[in-house]
């Protein structure tokens, strides 16, 4: 290959790795006071867990809790209808952001609101015992 080709060549393979990346998902920016009252009885639980977000995202398989020692992501629960939602978990309160809740569709986040915080509550906690669990060993590597 001529050398002149490679610095064209190395900018169309540079332009199609960006373009096959996957644009990220938006995060939902309206408030939803009838979602923060559906989240609203699991608040005491998060903030024991010390879960500051939980994000679930269009287009996006998995659900993302941020705690205070880390991420946690798992898999939105099999057979629940797509929604798209942020709780964010204040000292004092709760707050759920949809941009694509309505009055329709409102069973259906009621329904992923009850399995997701559940099961975010349920693997904040079991992070936050094997963290525990790991700062309390010592470490013992490299000994």
């Amino acid at each position: 290959m001529n050398a002149s080709w490679t610095p064209v060549l190395a900018g169309v393979v540079t332009t199609l790795m960006l373009g096959a990346c996957a644009v990220p998902a938006t995060i939902p920016a309206t408030t939803q006071p009838a979602l923060s009252a559906m989240a609203q009885p699991y608040a005491d639980d998060m903030r024991n867990a010390g879960i500051n977000t939980v994000q679930v995202l269009p287009n996006t398989p998995r659900v993302r809790v941020a705690t205070r020692v880390g991420e946690i992501y798992f898999r939105y629960p099999a057979g629940l209808p797509p929604t798209a939602f942020v709780v964010y978990v204040d000292p004092q309160s709760v707050e759920v952001d949809s941009d694509s809740y309505n009055a329709g569709n409102g069973g259906q986040y009621e329904a992923a609101i009850k399995a997701v915080l559940p099961a975010s509550i349920n693997r904040a906690r079991e992070n936050n015992r094997w963290v525990t669990e790991h700062q309390n060993s010592g470490g013992g590597g490299g000994r």
